[in-house]
């Protein structure tokens, strides 16, 4: 299904965070068998990283990195 590793996930989560996209809002989008089943996006506003459960638009929250990479890293088991 997934071929990431916490370290893969965490780098993808800093560079959303990242100064040189502050004037943007940037989604990543995680797929399996090419549907997509979960997305992250960081809000600058908020300071957290929101991981939306595609299948039931669900969401939640997180105020730091390693939180998101626990929550995303067992979405990708599933």
């Amino acid at each position: 299904m997934y071929h990431m590793n916490q370290q893969d996930v965490k780098a993808i989560l800093i560079n959303l965070q990242n100064k040189q996209y502050i004037e943007s809002d940037i989604t990543h989008t995680f797929s399996s068998n090419n549907n997509a089943v979960f997305s992250v996006k960081y809000s600058k506003s908020e300071n957290t990283y929101e991981v939306i459960q595609i299948e039931t638009n669900s969401l939640e929250k997180f105020s730091d990195v390693e939180s998101a990479v626990e929550s995303i890293s067992t979405k990708m088991i599933k």
